[in-house]
């Protein structure tokens, strides 16, 4: 409710209720986000919230705000916990270390751009007979988005935005690929 007045949205309510159920009905819990430690400090978050971001979002209105994010995708991982028999041991291998990076993107409303996927092979077996993706796929040696990746995605989205005369606003991480000539 908070965030949903922060950005001008008057028409939703939502109750503690409302929100238990769909976190139960979608299968979405509370937790403790991790793996960037010191990236920023509590500091710059709350200077980012409550000065420069509110300043920067009310200059547009909801379908000119995008967040795009990049997550891997580990495709032959297997599940560290699993069901099994008391008095059987439950034993492991070695964990898969094939994986993919994607990068999504969407407004403030939930339009979607397509989806960018990152591979090591340049041309897949997978891909033989497949005459088009529902998504971009690019190869990069260490399937990493790189400044050149993101700058082709980026380039590939513009024309949308032109041929509409819209400006956008697009919020990105602080990743080493999102350099300062593309923010």
């Amino acid at each position: 409710m908070e965030f949903a007045g922060r950005i001008n949205v008057t028409f939703f309510h939502a109750s503690d209720g409302w929100l238990d159920r769909w976190k139960k009905q979608y299968n979405i819990s509370f937790k403790t986000v991790s793996g960037e430690a010191n990236a920023c400090t509590s500091e710059m978050v709350a200077l980012l919230e409550e000065t420069m971001l509110p300043t920067i979002l009310s200059k547009h209105k909801l379908n000119q705000i995008y967040n795009a994010d990049k997550f891997g995708l580990f495709y032959r991982l297997q599940p560290n916990e699993s069901l099994h028999f008391k008095n059987e041991k439950c034993v492991g291998g070695r964990h898969s270390k094939l994986r993919l990076t994607g990068f999504a993107s969407a407004n403030a409303l939930g339009k979607k751009f397509p989806m960018f996927a990152i591979g090591k092979a340049k041309s897949p077996r997978c891909f033989k007979n497949v005459k088009h993706l529902p998504y971009r796929y690019r190869c990069q040696k260490k399937i990493w988005m790189d400044g050149t990746l993101l700058e082709e995605w980026v380039r590939e989205i513009h024309w949308q935005f032109t041929k509409e005369e819209l400006k956008i606003v697009l919020l990105v991480d602080n990743c080493p690929a999102h350099s300062n000539d593309s923010r």
